[in-house]
Order: C-alpha cells, then structure tokens, then sequence
C-alpha cells in the first residue's frame, strides 16, 4: 500500500460554498428573493444544519426551481447528508442552467471522485476547464483525479499550473508534491513543500509530514525522513500506516534507531502485528519482533504464520530453547512437516542429534512429497557420517525427485565416504547431467578423480564425452570431460587423448578465467608435456584465484624445481606443506566436501510473508 495515495482528499466541495455563494450573487435572472433564500441556508450549512438548511432550500426552490444557485446549494447539501443521488441529480441541472460556467462541472466531478468514479470525474473536470481553461478547481480537481488514478505524467502538469496561479496553496501544492514524489522527481517535490505551512487540522498535517518523509527517503535523507515521520505520528498515533512507515524508516539507519521507536499504535489486529512482527525481524529487530509475533499468538492462537516466525525469532534472538518449546506445544495440537523440520533444525543446532533425525523423519513422513524434507534428513545423517542411511535417504529422495541434483549428490558424498567410488561418480554425473553449472556437483566430482581406478575411467569416460557434447559452452562439463581424458591418456599413455584434453582445458579456461581448478588441471597437463614454462604460468594463475589451493602450491613448487628455480620451488612447497597439514587422509578430505555440501543448504528465512498455512 502506497502511504500517500490519496493522502488528503478532494477538497473541491469543501471550498465550493463560498464560490457557489458567489456564482449565485452573480448570475442572472435572479429574483430579489432569492440571495436572501440563499444567504439563510448557506448560514444554516456553516452551522452545521444541514437539514434545516435542505429545507430553506426546497422552499425556496418550489417558488424558483430554474435557480442554479439554489440547484448548486442543494447539491452541496445533499452530498453533505450522503444523500448523493440527489446531489448528482442537483448539479447535473446546474450543469444544464449554466453549461459553459465550470461550477457545475466542478462541483459533480468532485461528488463522483468522492464516490470512486475517477473516469467520469475526470471527464468532466476536463469539460470545465474546456468552458473556463484557467479554472483553478478544475486544474487542481483533474489534477488530483489523474494522480489517484497513477497516471501521474499526466495529472503534473495541470497540479503545476494550479500551483503556479496559486503559490502557497496547500490542496495544490500538496497534490503536485505528491505526484512529483511519485515521478521519482523528489528535489522538485520538497522544493514545493517547502512553501507549504503544515494546516491545521491535524490529520492532514500528519499526512503534510508523512509526505514530506518520503520525500527525504528519496532523496536519501535518513534522518530527516524519521523526524518526518515521528511528526506525523506524534499528530496520528493511531495511524498503522504511518507507524509503519516510521518502523521502515528506522530500520534502515544503521545505528539501531528502530530502539527508541515510540510504542505501537493500541487496538491493532492480528494481522498487523504480525506484519509489524515480520518487519521487525527482516531488521534484525528479533526482540521487537518477538513481542508483536506473540501478541498475534494471543489474537489468534492458531496462526501458523505466527507461530514459524516467532518460532525463528526466538532463535535470532538467542534463545533457541523458547523456540522449540513453542513448537513442541504447536504440534502437538497441529502436526506439520515444515514445523517438524524447522525443529530439527533447532534440535540439530542445540546439539540433539536424535532428536533431529526423528523430526526430520517426521517431516519426510508428513509431506512425502516434498523434496526439501529429504534433503534434510539425508543432510543430517550425511554430517553426522552416519553413512548408510544417508545412502538410503538421498537413494530414495533421487528416486522419487529424479531432477532434483543435490540429492544426486548428496546420495553421491555418502557413498564416496563409504569407498563405494564408482557409484559415487555415477551418482555425481547424474547430478551434471541434470545440471552441468551446479556448483554442489562440480565441487563434489573434485573430490573424486584420484579414488577412482584406471578401469573405471574407461566406463565413465562416455557419459563425460556425452555431457560434453550436450553443453559444449558450459565450463564445468568441458572440465570434467577433459579430466577424465586426461588421467585416461596419462595412464594409457595415449597422446591423442592428451592432445584433446588439452584443447578441452584451454576452452574451459576462457570460457570461464576465473576457475581456479582449470589452471590447475590445464598447467598439470603442461608439466607432464615438459612445456614447463606454460605450466609456471597456469600455476601462478590458479594460485592467484585460490591462495589455499595446496596442490597448485605443491605442482608450482616442483615445476620450479625442473626449471632449477630452487629457491622459489622451497618457499611454494613450504606453501603446501603448511597448507596441507590438515588434509592429511581421504577421511579428511570426505568430511570437508560433505561439510561445504551440507552448510550451503538453503537457511529458514525469518521473513515468510508467502507462507502459507498447511491444509
């Protein structure tokens, strides 16, 4: 919801007495009765009775009912007691008494704006200022019509005119700010509401101020914008809309603002405070957050929206116990996998294992359907290296979610950790099949090459070649086809397998020069060709774009060493000796690709406005 559409309504009518009263003292063929007539219940209307003042009205009109004064009157009269098909009725006649003065234009455009006719409203403001063009009304009342309806390109231009005949004017000079604000044109929108005095009714001032709020929000003026605010606020403290605004505000100061925020507006909703509670918590205000979630709890017992945002609240906010109490009790009444899974994550995180796999398990059983939920077991199991039902799950999972690669790959993690080396290489290959860029399987397939045996190359070999040749743009199924190319030509000592591999590798490095492991690969492949030079320098570069590679270290330290470079091979394998202290078994290796698999699954978010409630 913008705050300022609409803002301050069409006040055309609220000024029309005044000009209707002189319309009447100016028009002709009036009797010498009737400004008398009219005079007494334009009195009566100021006094605020309205009815006695319909009734001098009618009197008056039963004797002259051709008046269009006494016509424009009972409009206005009628309109004010929300009799509006009278008031229609009152200034269409107007309209046909005095068809080329705008009065009448003006006053029914203004009556049909106020009753969401925005087009006929429109049409007719234009008819008036087609009869009198520099009509101030008229210009400010399409103006404010057009902007209403966002066509603010459009309504600028007649706000500004208006403004221009009438500097100072607050209707106006509010409107053309407003839709300057609109137009992203915020310099020219405060340069207006500089000349502009705050009015004194209240809530229009702290509309006035909430404006000018935004406009210093545009304009980039932090501080501003939450003095703006807190103003309009201190003018509508029941006003949700701008106590959201402020909270906005605030929140993106970095300097934690939103603590000094004055309280919430009394008698909200559920619904409010739970959006205020989502606001609070996308600022990283947990504590703030977690008040306005549990006052949507006491609104409404059962919002499960409430209840997995407080829940993630809680966490934020350091305390992971209150958390997992509030979603035992939750489920207790309202079974959900995405609440069992949420806590098991809390389950996993305060060090409860067991108890994490069982809600896990639970999950998978409630929504079988849901691929995250396997994920989530299986990741569980795989971190823990409890490696033969991780087998199963990601086996499972794969199964039923053939698309999905990170179950490939996690199926793929547990099975390399179990020494099961050819069917981890299947299952990574399934993973790049599906997708060649994902980065879980690519890293993953690293892991593997030196556990696999000569054999096995032979056999796998073709389904590289076959993904090669499907994305031939695509990096990472160059790199991994030439990689088996190349370990199969060093062990077969076949050149030709070689030569292709190096062509594979010096497409992969151009087409992506900023994958480290390809320079790696691709100055190996020099080395073993006697091209030292060539060699140093692909080192170099995999050095440059990973420093903690241990193996470029180590391969650029005895590249230096052939070259009798002795001084530098002894400082590059220093490198790796201190680099590769703790990577000094296959064990180690296994649980630092299965570590940056599992911490790069996706985190719960602690906004979730799309979230809906399960069935």
């Amino acid at each position: 919801m913008n705050l300022f559409r609409r803002a301050i309504p069409l006040v055309v009518l609220l000024f029309l007495p005044a000009r209707a009263q002189c319309a009447q003292l100016n028009s002709p063929g009036n009797s010498p009765s009737t400004p008398t007539a009219y005079k007494k219940a334009f009195d009566l209307l100021q006094k605020g009775q309205a009815d006695e003042a319909l009734a001098e009205i009618d009197t008056a009109l039963a004797g002259e009912p051709g008046d269009p004064s006494l016509n424009n009157l009972r409009g206005l009269v009628t309109a004010q007691l929300g009799r509006t098909a009278e008031a229609e009725t009152s200034f269409r006649k107007v309209i046909r008494l005095l068809p080329h003065a705008a009065m009448g234009y003006n006053n029914l455009a203004a009556l049909l704006y106020q009753l969401g006719r925005h087009a006929e409203a429109a049409k007719l403001f234009r008819q008036a200022l087609t009869e009198e063009p520099h009509n101030f009304t008229a210009l400010v009342g399409l103006g404010t019509t057009l902007a209403e309806t966002q066509e603010y390109g459009e309504a600028a231009p007649y706000l500004e005119k208006a403004w221009s005949s009438r500097a100072g004017d607050f209707q106006s000079g509010y409107e053309l700010a407003r839709t300057l604000q609109e137009l992203k044109r915020p310099a020219e929108a405060q340069k207006v509401l500089t000349r502009l005095s705050p009015p004194q009714d209240r809530a229009s001032a702290a509309k006035f101020y909430a404006l000018s709020a935004g406009v210093a929000e545009q304009l980039g003026d932090q501080p501003a914008a939450i003095r703006e605010y807190r103003r309009a606020y201190e003018l509508s403290p029941q006003s949700f809309e701008i106590y959201l605004a402020l909270v906005r505000s605030a929140l993106r100061t970095q300097d934690q603002q939103w603590a000094q925020l004055p309280p919430a507006p009394s008698g909200l909703s559920g619904e409010q405070h739970l959006a205020l509670g989502l606001i609070f918590a996308s600022g990283g205000a947990y504590s703030i957050a977690v008040s306005h979630f549990r006052q949507t709890l006491q609104l409404e017992p059962t919002s499960y929206l409430a209840t997995y945002n407080l829940a993630l609240a809680y966490k934020q906010d350091g305390n992971p116990q209150a958390a997992i109490e509030l979603l035992e009790r939750t489920l207790e009444k309202q079974p959900s996998a995405e609440l069992h899974n949420l806590l098991a994550s809390l389950e996993e995180e305060t060090g409860r294992y067991v108890e994490a796999v069982r809600h896990y398990q639970r999950a998978v059983d409630l929504e079988p359907d849901d691929e995250q939920y396997y994920f989530d077991l299986g990741a569980e199991y795989l971190m823990h290296l409890t490696l033969v039902p991780a087998t199963e799950v990601f086996r499972v999972g794969s199964q039923r979610f053939p698309a999905s690669p990170r179950l490939h790959v996690g199926r793929g993690l547990a099975q390399f950790a179990l020494r099961q080396y050819t069917d981890a290489a299947d299952a990574f290959i399934d993973a790049l099949e599906i997708d060649p860029s994902s980065p879980d399987a690519f890293l993953a397939w690293n892991a593997l090459p030196t556990f696999v045996v000569v054999t096995d190359w032979e056999r796998i070999q073709p389904r590289l070649q076959r993904l090669a040749e499907r994305f031939p743009g695509n990096a990472q199924a160059l790199f991994c086809y030439a990689d088996a190319l190349f370990r199969q030509g060093v062990a077969s000592d076949r050149g030709d397998g070689l030569d292709l591999a190096q062509s594979l590798l010096e497409k992969v490095v151009h087409l992506n020069p900023k994958l480290a492991i390809a320079h790696l690969e691709l100055g190996t492949l020099y080395a073993h060709r006697k091209e030292s030079q060539k060699a140093v320098a692909s080192f170099l570069t995999a050095v440059r774009l990973d420093p903690n590679s241990e193996m470029a270290h180590y391969r650029l330290g005895q590249t230096y060493r052939d070259l009798n470079q002795l001084a530098l091979a002894e400082w590059e394998l220093n490198l790796y000796q201190r680099l590769s202290r703790n990577h000094q078994n296959q064990m180690a290796q296994t649980r630092s690709a299965i570590r940056q698999f599992v911490l790069a699954k996706p985190a719960s978010q602690p906004v979730l406005t799309e979230k809906k409630a399960p069935l």
